[in-house]
């Protein structure tokens, strides 16, 4: 019985580290986070395991050793116990033969079942792992002041910050939410977009001045429609000297009645290192088809017009 008991003890710890290991490295941290800010303490816990990965890895390490020396001594009592009139050749065979069981049992089934359900199982195991990573910490401590002296060796950080979302994190998230029918996939793609393209300076997508036809703030409606029919666009573009004060919709010019100087649209002035997000998020709340882009010093560098920002944010990633 008491052989049994250390054959099952080491196997068990061994299943837990394997699979534990698997599942942190899996497991996505936006969900952990949610789950922290709303109190959880299991959530908080594992969040501060995930940040620390150094810490994670020392503990699994140590704790699959310990399984290891379990499992070979339980075998090696076995043998001795069960086959000792079978001599020391058959009793060193015995355990060969139960190695493809202790892989199975005690490392790829239980990496397996971490892999698909990461976060169900690491809530499941959580007390159990915070209490292996405290009676380890002697030990994984050694491991956490070598790297603190490799990082000042070679000047880099230990660990992200807990509260850091990273773009693969929340792509994965994304992800897992659209295999289990929460998320659509163009949600899906207006998020990836947000990060693609939002985040980017306006100024790489700014388009120039002359992109759109120009004309003088006395300009008629002949005028504004000739230039607007030469060059196929929808917008005219109104400059007052070096200055861009407004535009004219087409459709508002041809709605206008006999001479009636046609109602102008406001523009706006962004900087070129606002990101697209930005300059769309001002654009739309001002109602304006376009912004002039200037640089630091008030100078003129191009246009950024609200259909093109929206199409980039829209449009489907190869």
């Amino acid at each position: 019985m008491f052989i049994a008991l250390i054959l099952i003890l080491g196997l068990a710890l061994s299943a837990f580290f394997s699979g534990s290991e698997t599942g942190f490295y899996r497991v996505t941290r936006v969900r952990l986070i949610m789950d922290a800010k709303s109190g959880s303490l299991i959530s908080k816990g594992l969040l501060w395991l995930v940040s620390h990965s150094t810490v994670v890895v020392a503990t699994v390490l140590i704790g699959n050793n310990i399984a290891n020396y379990l499992v070979s001594l339980g075998l090696v009592m076995a043998s001795q116990t069960l086959l000792s009139n079978w001599g020391e050749q058959v009793q060193t065979f015995v355990p060969v033969l139960m190695t493809p069981v202790l892989f199975i049992y005690g490392e790829l089934l239980p990496k397996y079942l971490f892999y698909h359900v990461p976060y169900r199982l690491l809530r499941a195991t959580a007390p159990l792992m915070m209490l292996c990573t405290a009676v380890f910490l002697p030990v994984s401590s050694v491991v956490l002041a070598i790297e603190g002296i490799w990082a000042r060796l070679t000047g880099t950080a230990v660990g992200p910050p807990a509260e850091r979302l990273e773009r693969q994190d929340l792509q994965r998230a994304l992800l897992e939410g659209q295999e289990a029918g929460v998320v659509r996939p163009v949600q899906r793609e207006l998020v990836q977009n947000l990060f693609t393209y939002g985040t980017r300076p306006v100024r790489q997508f700014a388009l120039p001045v002359r992109a759109i036809p120009l004309v003088a703030p006395e300009a008629g409606k002949e005028e504004i429609l000739e230039r607007a029919e030469r060059m196929n666009q929808r917008l005219v573009g109104i400059m007052d000297g070096k200055r861009l004060v407004g535009c004219y919709h087409v459709s508002d010019v041809l709605l206008s009645v006999g001479d009636q100087r046609p109602p102008m649209t406001a523009v706006c002035e962004v900087l070129a290192t606002d990101s697209n997000i930005q300059v769309l998020t001002k654009l739309q709340s001002r109602q304006s088809p376009l912004a002039y882009v200037v640089d630091g010093q008030g100078r003129l560098l191009g246009i950024a017009l609200r259909e093109r920002l929206s199409v980039l944010l829209l449009a489907e990633q190869q």
